[in-house]
């Protein structure tokens, strides 16, 4: 077999014909195993390729799905090529199968030809591998971002390629041949220096040298555009041999496999020049040009003045990732002509997220664009140390500056704002770049900021620092997948990560995209080599939780954030001792991230006070705000205010906060279903919600988003109330999913939740509980066409119904009955339990709408042949429907009406009641609903001849019901009249 990577995922057999691998999903799940080719991939990972790092709640079906497709095709060639074990599946690659495969080896052996100076057999080599590329990696594969460093991996790899082979083109003096490609090449990257020092080098050696010179001009004023530097020295160099048409830059004749030391000087002393076009791997020189490569500093090229400050720290040796950071910090900070006053950055973020680390690195970058030095201080607002006060940092900073910074025989003001005067005075057109780590508050930073343009100040706090008066912000996320595992290659080393790839991968889960935490773990494995990432891997993931493995030395994830939530706990200020207390109690809920209305029944506080409170601690990133009214933890922060809770909140006081919380829940989806089917109760109404805390819906379509939203948390919710004082509450809450389930019935969520309230009640012994579960899973089953679990259900809660005197829930049992009986083909029992429900409901006095109990009388009807009766009534169930509004049931009712004219041979009438159906229910996201719509559009095509268009609507309807998972659909015979 052959598989191509490098453009649109191809497959072929031995023969060269392709394979299809049809859908969107196949295809990124067979990237998925080629990029890790004879290696277990975990179906954790396959599933985050599939569908990024929040994955539906059907994903594990729907790979197990996509996994059966795609043996399918394959096995149609070799049946043992894709294989299962308990935790994930391996794809079975042969040598010389995959084209990226193909190209790292042909790359590998034109990297040893280079080391050897064989530039004949580079250029051949990296043609070839050129030759394999037929496009974007995997253009036609849905892959998620997960899988995006694997294949920038190849891109970059590319990039490289493309480089040796235009050096080595120009070392044969083929520099006339290359200059259409590599222009190709550098209108492609125009910011790529060495593709533009290629380009620059064709053009001189090919008598044009005015293209050249404005080749240079272009790259210039595109760097300084895009990221506001220079061309590196080594372009800078090449430039000015240019500009004196200098001799020593043509060539001088072929450098096949030559050996000798001349090769290395390449043209004397202009080598340094020539090593950025033709990418020579020699002499000093090269060091040089290396040390001015894209995005890094260059060596200052004179003494600085004894006055001009050199403080900034030593750069992280093996900082990893934050390129856009990096980027726009220097963007922000790199003063302009315009300018009329100081530039100024904010990096914020929580604890441990790498903020010094960005501000170093970038401040080294950038020194050399402030001749009046570089100023540094770490304000310990945060931390261990003493806070710096801003008066005792005036005086120190006026004595880095001058000797005598108030004048000759004059001492430094003895106040801070005289200090902070005297201080601006000092950074007057003087070029300073300043930085100050670690700031607490505004107060700390004011009296140090410079007044003039020239100067720039890069600032880091955890703390927002929203009255700050000027600056741009750069809020600091943890890192994504991509950076972390560079990051773990870099401390670990790249063989080791890759060989260990499942552990590494559990590491970088347990680390949760924190640099400290990945830091932590770089240091113990440098410390103990012998170590497998295993073994760091188990400490991380043992009981007594990750944060007492995240230690080592002086560097601890716990001892970081403790001092960001010891400021709030032992303030003076009640608010914010009130944000350490919601700090603790937070952590209580270990579901996904809660809104501000959840959050205030949780720690028992009013809505308005709740977002301040959650504000505070927003801004010392101890808090996640990822959208308006959405809060959670980081990962590794819940885990330590779960600590907290443990140590600092009683038993009780916890189990109330829980249960507030609980209840909270139970009747904002009691308001939810009540809004989404006005006339259909979920179950028997909770009377002891919070007065005055339950939400409140516009409408239906605000329901139903609000319960797409929650449902993570609600499912979380069910499980909790079992296990708390109020066990009831896990049989409410599945109950009152109803409203979502009128439309996501499909996504089989509500069963799951059902089952367990199930469990819940009978395992209390609470009657009432299991007889309204079991009603509810009646519904359930008889939504997805189970008809005879259905009736199981039904028949086993009736008693209690029977025995409770409620005429209505009695009416609501029998009419379910009554659709159970016509499922399983029963139509005389259909009738009468639908006709007895009917007369139930009526006795009840019920003001709600009888549409329901109609609808199943009607469909009663057609089960027993009586059609025009069940028109009838489907069109009097239909009038209901529109009047209430409700879209779902009047969707139903139009495809009750519709299959119903089919059958009476009224083609048109029933495809126009279909396909306003199919119309409702794509409006509502109803992909459960849609498929039976298109499936009854199938079968009235397919009723009146028409084949063609009636195998298109079941080809729909067989697509989307594979997509969504859906259950199997019950074969329905095709009625005729």
């Amino acid at each position: 077999m052959r598989f191509g990577l490098l453009g649109p995922l191809t497959v072929h057999d031995a023969g060269g014909r392709p394979l299809a691998v049809p859908t969107p999903k196949s295809r990124a799940l067979l990237a998925a195993l080629l990029l890790e080719p004879n290696r277990l991939v975990s179906r954790e990972r396959l599933a985050a390729a599939l569908w990024g790092e929040r994955p539906p709640a059907t994903a594990a079906a729907a790979l197990s799905n996509y996994v059966s497709q795609l043996r399918r095709t394959l096995s149609a060639v070799d049946a043992e090529r894709l294989t299962s074990v308990p935790t994930g599946y391996r794809l079975l690659v042969h040598a010389g199968e995959v084209d990226a495969e193909d190209f790292t080896l042909l790359l590998a052996e034109a990297k040893t030809a280079q080391s050897r100076q064989d530039w004949v057999s580079v250029s051949r080599l990296t043609r070839a591998a050129e030759q394999l590329w037929r496009g974007a990696p995997l253009a036609d594969a849905p892959v998620s971002e997960t899988l995006r460093p694997q294949i920038t991996h190849y891109e970059q790899a590319r990039v490289q390629a493309r480089e040796w082979h235009f050096a080595a083109e120009l070392r044969l003096g083929h520099h006339h041949e290359i200059v259409p490609e590599v222009s190709r090449w550098t209108a492609r990257y125009p910011l790529h220096e060495v593709f533009c020092a290629q380009l620059i080098l064709a053009l001189f050696r090919s008598g044009r040298q005015a293209e050249a010179l404005l080749a240079f001009e272009r790259v210039r004023k595109d760097l300084a555009e895009e990221l506001g530097t220079d061309p590196g020295r080594a372009l800078r160099d090449l430039h000015q041999s240019l500009l004196v048409d200098d001799p020593a830059l043509q060539w001088t004749g072929p450098a096949v496999a030559a050996t000798g030391p001349a090769v290395a000087a390449e043209n004397g002393r202009h080598a340094d020049a020539v090593h950025a076009a033709t990418g020579h791997p020699g002499g000093a020189a090269s060091a040089d040009a290396d040390a001015d490569a894209p995005g890094e500093a260059t060596a200052p090229r004179t003494v600085r003045a004894r006055s001009a400050p050199s403080q900034l720290p030593a750069d992280v040796p093996d900082f990893t990732g934050r390129a856009d950071e990096v980027r726009t910090l220097i963007e922000l900070l790199t003063p302009r002509p315009d300018d009329r006053g100081p530039r100024m950055a904010v990096v914020t973020g929580m604890s441990g997220v790498g903020k010094t680390a960005l501000a170093v690195h970038t401040a080294r970058i950038l020194r050399d664009r402030f001749p009046g030095g570089q100023m540094f201080t770490d304000l310990h607002g945060f931390g261990l140390g003493t806070r710096q006060d801003p008066h005792d940092l005036l005086g120190r900073f006026l004595s880095d500056l001058s000797d005598a910074p108030a004048g000759p025989g004059l001492p430094i003001p003895g106040d801070t704002d005289g200090r902070a005067a005297l201080l601006r005075t000092c950074l007057t057109d003087r070029g300073v770049l300043m930085v100050l780590d670690n700031a607490d508050d505004v107060e700390q930073v004011l009296p140090l900021l410079p007044g003039s343009a020239g100067c720039s100040v890069l600032i880091t706090s955890r703390n927002a620092l929203p009255d700050l008066p000027v600056g741009a912000r750069l809020p600091l996320e943890p890192l994504g997948e991509g950076d972390q595992r560079a990051m773990l290659s870099a401390f670990c080393g790249a063989d080791r990560v890759l060989a260990e790839d499942g552990d590494a991968t559990r590491i970088l889960a347990a680390c949760a995209g924190l640099p400290l935490a990945l830091r932590i773990v770089g240091a113990k494995a440098r410390v103990r080599p012998s170590w497998p990432l295993r073994t760091i891997a188990e400490q991380l993931e043992a009981g007594d939780g990750r944060l007492r493995a995240l230690s080592a030395g002086r560097l601890s994830v716990r001892t970081s954030f403790a001092s960001s939530y010891r400021m709030l706990r032992d303030s003076r200020d009640r608010h914010e001792r009130e944000a350490a207390r919601a700090f603790r109690l937070l952590s209580l809920w270990r579901g996904d991230g809660l809104s501000l209305d959840a959050c205030a029944a949780l720690i028992d506080l009013p809505a308005r006070r709740t977002a301040e409170v959650l504000g505070l601690l927003g801004d010392v990133h101890l808090l996640q705000n990822p959208e308006p009214g959405r809060y959670r933890f980081h990962d590794l922060v819940g885990e330590y205010a779960a600590e907290l809770s443990a140590a600092e909140e009683s038993g009780p006081a916890r189990s109330t906060a829980l249960l507030r919380l609980l209840t909270w829940y139970t009747v904002a989806t009691e308001a939810a279903s009540a809004t989404i089917a006005p006339g259909m109760p979920a179950g028997p109404r909770f009377e002891e919600g919070p007065a005055g805390r339950a939400p409140r819906f516009d409408d239906a379509a605000g329901a139903l988003a609000w319960f797409v939203q929650e449902l993570p948390n609600l499912r979380e919710a069910v499980q909790a109330a079992a296990l708390s004082p109020r066990p009831d509450l896990a049989w409410r809450l599945a109950l009152n999913l109803f409203g979502h389930a009128t439309t996501y019935w499909w996504t089989g969520v509500w069963d799951t939740c059902l089952r367990s309230a199930l469990a819940t009640a009978k395992a209390h012994d609470d009657h009432e509980g299991r007889a309204w579960v079991l009603f509810r899973l009646g519904v359930a089953h008889r939504m997805a066409h189970r008809h005879d679990a259905s009736l199981a259900c039904l028949l086993d809660c009736l008693p209690h119904f029977e025995a409770s005197g409620d005429l209505e829930c009695r009416a609501g049992v029998y009419s379910n009955l009554s659709r159970a009986y016509s499922g399983t083909h029963q139509p005389r029992q259909a009738l009468d339990h639908a006709r007895r429900a009917i007369d139930l409901f009526r006795r009840s006095g019920s003001e709600r709408s009888e549409a329901p109990l109609l609808s199943g009388l009607a469909t009663a009807h057609r089960a027993a042949g009586e059609l025009r009766e069940a028109e009838a009534v489907y069109r009097q169930v239909l009038a209901m429907c529109r009047e209430l509004g409700y879209l779902t049931n009047i969707a139903i009712a139009l495809e009750d009406l519709g299959d119903t004219l089919r059958v009476l041979g009224r083609r048109d009438e029933a495809l126009d009641a279909l396909t306003e159906a199919l119309a409702l229910r794509r409006r509502v996201g109803d992909a459960g609903g849609s498929t039976d719509t298109l499936l009854a559009i199938g079968r009235t095509h397919a009723h009146f001849g028409e084949s063609a268009a009636a195998q298109a609507r079941f080809g729909e309807a067989e697509e989307l019901s594979g997509t969504n998972q859906l259950p199997q659909r019950p074969a329905v015979p095709v009625v005729r009249s």
